[in-house]
């Protein structure tokens, strides 16, 4: 999490080296930075279709991400890079924080670093609104080294929640719930 209470030149001394490097590279490449809207949820989805297939992850389903924008205080944001949509992230407004939910990027111009300029004009826009607080939503070393490695070069601090925690009442359904599961994932 990012304590936006700092000014703009601490958030960036904060961040590493290498951070600030990439954002002003994706600046000096002509990166722009839009808010998208309804119309463009087939651009992200597209996106985040692309980075589930580099990455090796698992994403949710289509209408997972529509309800989610459907949301009035979830916006949905593009990183243009020579008039194509290179970049997208979906973020939180509610009460004194914004939160980086999900986010992807094309595996064409991956060189001008859009993403690195996306998460710092979503910083800057917050500060400006008057938010308190940037989260990241999430680091896991073992599970997401790329994604924390990245996370982590903002600088920030880390805030720990507890886990979630299934509370099982039968053993038997919660058996069948758990092979239902692996089938789903298999498809």
């Amino acid at each position: 999490m990012l304590d936006l209470k700092k000014s703009k030149e601490e958030l960036l001394s904060d961040m590493h080296q290498k951070t600030r490097y990439n954002i002003r590279l994706a600046k000096k490449k002509g990166v722009e930075i839009i808010e998208g809207g309804a119309d463009d949820f087939d651009d992200f989805w597209n996106l985040i279709n692309k980075t589930a297939d580099r990455d090796r992850f698992r994403i949710h389903t289509k209408e997972y991400y529509k309800k989610m924008l459907s949301v009035d205080f979830v916006k949905i944001f593009f990183a243009k890079f020579a008039g194509k949509i290179i970049a997208t992230g979906i973020f939180s407004f509610y009460g004194d924080t914004v939160t980086y939910m999900h986010g992807a990027s094309d595996n064409e111009h991956r060189n001008v670093m859009a993403p690195y300029l996306l998460q710092w004009e979503l910083i800057t826009r917050a500060k400006e609104k008057g938010f308190k607080y940037y989260d990241f939503y999430g680091i896991d070393d073992k599970k997401w080294p790329g994604v924390t490695r990245f996370k982590k070069g903002f600088g920030g601090f880390e805030k720990r929640y507890p886990g979630t925690f299934d509370m099982v009442f039968s053993q038997i359904w919660y058996n069948v719930y758990n092979i239902l599961r692996k089938i789903k994932r298999l498809l």
